[in-house]
């Protein structure tokens, strides 16, 4: 039996524009005892931004990706993912699809820089405008399978996400069916114990009750048939968080935007992690990585939240969160009967 691992995100240990760098990131994920971070988009770019010598964004990109792939190497910490790909599954239009595939080309190659082996891409959501996407599954799956041939060049695998806020995909049966359909060895899920428990259980505004009424049958038949279903080798990876309840209003939020989906203002304000709930936690997010465990998954496993906290200045953000996601990490592997299968 293998040893299961344990990441970080990178945008799960402060924001960029909070001055929160990437290099700063990676030494607190080793710090506390990581062993690999999943890489956000936005702190790479941010990252690339320094590298004012070079003239074009893509440049810059790959001056960054080498950089950090240099200091990963030198903490001795793996670089997992690239996240999040965004607007392109379900786009109707064959012109827009080959643009996204061109921009999914440059992630490749920067993947390849930084020896990450898992491209992640979520479906589509809001602020796409819907015109531009189907919710055919044959559409969908032809999409996607052009996107896991690209990945293929480059020896990479993709993870593929349902948010709980997906315009058309915000499942995992709604993956399932669209990776059935893709029928490729490089093309899986991406599992998230938030989206997962938040659309079967969550309520995200209601502080009174959180968990909805009949939410925990739901989420137990969801998972009953996750057990049945999903071939544990075709998870590429699971992230797990959990989540407190959100503000409708926004009131103090650092980033405003009252169009957003319920579940989109939850979990770009609010998620924190596994076994916090003396933090206000409201989730069954231990059940739904319990079952993924009990089908014998043995991937990669990354702590991934979103939290207006990561908008602090403070110079002891990114130590602050690797250290909670440490000992998430620890309740989770106790709670989920993990010991003897998970990496310290």
């Amino acid at each position: 039996m293998s040893t299961i691992k344990v990441a970080i995100a990178t945008n799960s240990l402060g924001k960029s524009v909070a001055g929160h760098t990437i290099h700063r990131k990676l030494e607190a994920a080793k710090s506390h005892g990581f062993d690999g971070v999943e890489v956000a988009f936005e702190c790479l770019d941010a990252h690339a931004a320094t590298f004012a010598s070079l003239k074009t964004r893509n440049d810059k990109l790959r001056a960054a990706a080498s950089d950090v792939y240099s200091k990963a190497t030198s903490l001795s910490l793996s670089l997992i993912a690239l996240n999040p790909f965004r607007d392109y599954d379900g786009l109707k239009s064959a012109q827009e699809v080959d643009v996204r595939l061109e921009e999914a080309e440059l992630w490749c190659q920067l993947c390849q820089i930084m020896r990450i082996p898992i491209f992640q891409i979520c479906s589509a959501l809001y602020p796409i405008d819907e015109s531009r996407i189907t919710s055919d599954p044959v559409v969908i799956a032809a999409n996607m399978r052009k996107l896991g041939l690209l990945a293929q060049k480059y020896n990479l695998r993709v993870g593929y996400e349902a948010p709980a806020w997906g315009i058309h995909k915000n499942t995992w049966q709604h993956i399932q069916e669209v990776i059935d359909l893709v029928n490729l060895p490089n093309v899986g899920h991406c599992l998230d114990t938030f989206h997962i428990a938040s659309r079967e259980t969550g309520d995200p505004f209601n502080a009174t009750s959180p968990v909805r009424k009949d939410g925990h049958g739901r989420l137990q038949k969801s998972l009953d048939e996750l057990k049945r279903t999903v071939n544990p080798q075709k998870i590429v990876y699971l992230q797990l968080s959990d989540a407190i309840v959100a503000d409708p209003e926004q009131k103090g939020y650092p980033v405003k935007d009252l169009k957003q989906p319920p579940f989109m203002i939850q979990s770009r304000n609010c998620r924190i992690f596994p076994c916090e709930s003396f933090l206000g936690g409201t989730l069954p997010a231990v059940e739904v990585a319990k079952a993924v465990f009990d089908i014998g998954y043995n991937g990669w496993v990354s702590m991934e939240v979103f939290h207006t906290d990561m908008f602090d200045t403070r110079a002891s953000v990114p130590d602050d969160w690797a250290r909670r996601g440490m000992e998430s990490w620890r309740r989770v592997v106790a709670r989920c009967g993990l010991n003897h299968r998970a990496k310290f």
